[in-house]
């Protein structure tokens, strides 16, 4: 588990309480390992203060879904040696879980911890941290503080689709799921710290299972139980396939108290593609998902990956995913050149496209994709939308500043608020009236609902 720089790591002896920073690459499954893990550093006594500040340990939560994920997961290492040339300086994750003999190699890297074993981290940084307990002072400024918005909850990890191009059943493992009433129970214990809106998220959350008694419970049984059990204001769900949604999905979907939004990883409109990616589903299938969503969810925002340049992509299938998108409609496109990981079967495969077509494609998809993110965005001009308000965007040269935040359907928002007004973790409806940025600008006239729910 050790880099040579560290096979017989001394303890760190500190007279103050030590420092830890944390950056977070990839998913929002890491986003949620990142949440359990700086609340445990801070019970243990730790200071959390930003990545760019000084400290005396730096994690990198890496990611490994393509070559540059893997490039920039380096950079965040290197930088935080850099910072601090006596750090304990950590890459956990999925970058390890793959390749751990690269990081083991880097000599800026004291610890290397995979995916499955992040739950042995925080023992061992404290392993390696010795610190005088007397020397704490309790009136330290805190450096970064977490905003209290939204918390992104793990209810599964680990995938077995084994698609051709992808490496995170490697890096995650076989899939492991989280009990009801565990997610339960970290759910309410997000809302008793003040976050209004959970994230149920994973590695693949369609597949969640769960053996109760006779039956066996799936991802709509377990947001059935936490709408019921808890009393989370907007509960949201990541990733979902199009052959894991029914009816029963829809219509929990369609409660009041759920994100009319989903995430659905097309990958290729091409069906010729689709069958050399081992996707298990067909563009008949998605299509009649996404109809069927919009049917029950007029409001639903669906949003999506596509791989371009995966080996043996003609132009008359790059074609094909470039109609099939346009037809979908989606609110918004992440489009990824293909990346050949290594130990997968697409990195082997023949008919190699060239990177200078992988650019060119994907150049063109985002153009489509961008099109259709501001389609999106002009259907809510002229509209109140509900906005859970997260943090200031930008401060206006009248004193005001400019806040930013989302819509249950995922669309960004600009809120002006008056000056020394905070509207952080606040619920506000107002009305969309421009684009602006990455969003919609609202009209300052607006509703603030007070903490506690209902309208102010």
């Amino acid at each position: 588990m050790d880099s040579p720089r560290s096979l017989t790591p001394q303890p760190l002896h500190l007279r103050r309480r030590p420092r830890f920073a944390i950056c977070t690459l990839g998913c929002k499954l890491n986003q949620s390992d990142e949440a359990d893990l700086r609340r445990s550093l801070r019970q243990a006594g730790l200071q959390e203060v930003d990545f760019g500040s000084e400290a005396e340990v730096y994690i990198v939560n890496t990611c490994t879904v393509t070559q540059l994920a893997d490039r920039r997961s380096r950079q965040m290492l290197r930088r935080a040696h850099r910072q601090n040339p006596q750090a304990l300086v950590a890459a956990i994750g999925c970058y390890p879980a793959v390749n751990p003999d690269e990081l083991h190699a880097m000599p800026e890297v004291d610890l290397v911890v995979g995916s499955i074993e992040k739950a042995t981290v925080v023992d061992e940084i404290l392993g390696r941290l010795a610190w005088e307990n007397q020397a704490f002072d309790t009136d330290e400024p805190v450096e970064h503080v977490e905003t209290r918005t939204r918390r992104m909850i793990k209810i599964q990890e680990g995938c077995r689709a084994h698609c051709t191009y992808c490496i995170i059943p490697r890096a995650r493992g076989a899939p492991r799921n989280v009990a009801p009433a565990e997610v339960v129970r970290r759910v309410q214990e997000a809302i008793d710290e003040g976050y209004r809106e959970v994230v149920l998220t994973g590695t693949h959350v369609g597949t969640y299972k769960w053996p109760e008694g006779d039956r066996t419970l799936r991802l709509a049984d377990l947001l059935e139980r936490v709408l019921d059990e808890t009393p989370i204001e907007r509960l949201r769900v990541t990733s979902v396939g199009p052959h894991e949604i029914d009816e029963r999905f829809i219509a929990l979907v369609n409660h009041p108290r759920m994100a009319p939004h989903l995430h659905m990883a097309l990958q290729s409109g091409s069906e010729t593609v689709l069958r050399r990616m081992k996707r298990w589903y067909n563009t008949r299938q998605f299509r009649r998902a996404v109809r069927r969503l919009r049917e029950e969810v007029p409001d639903i925002a669906i949003t999506t990956d596509v791989i371009v340049g995966f080996p043996g992509e003609t132009d008359e299938e790059f074609a094909e995913t470039c109609e099939f998108v346009r037809e979908m409609g989606f609110a918004k496109l992440h489009v990824f050149p293909f990346s050949p990981r290594k130990d997968t079967p697409a990195a082997a495969m023949p008919d190699q496209v060239h990177p200078r077509i992988k650019e060119r494609r994907a150049a063109a998809l985002r153009v489509i994709g961008d099109e259709l993110h501001a389609e999106f965005v002009g259907r809510h001009l002229g509209r109140e939308v509900r906005v859970l308000v997260e943090q200031v965007a930008e401060q206006l040269p009248d004193g005001r500043s400019l806040w930013s935040g989302y819509t249950g359907n995922y669309l960004r928002v600009y809120v002006p608020g008056d000056p020394g007004e905070d509207l952080e973790n606040r619920f506000v409806t107002v009305r969309a009236v421009a684009p602006h940025e990455d969003g919609v600008l609202a009209d300052p006239p607006r509703v603030v609902e007070p903490v506690d729910g209902g309208v102010a």
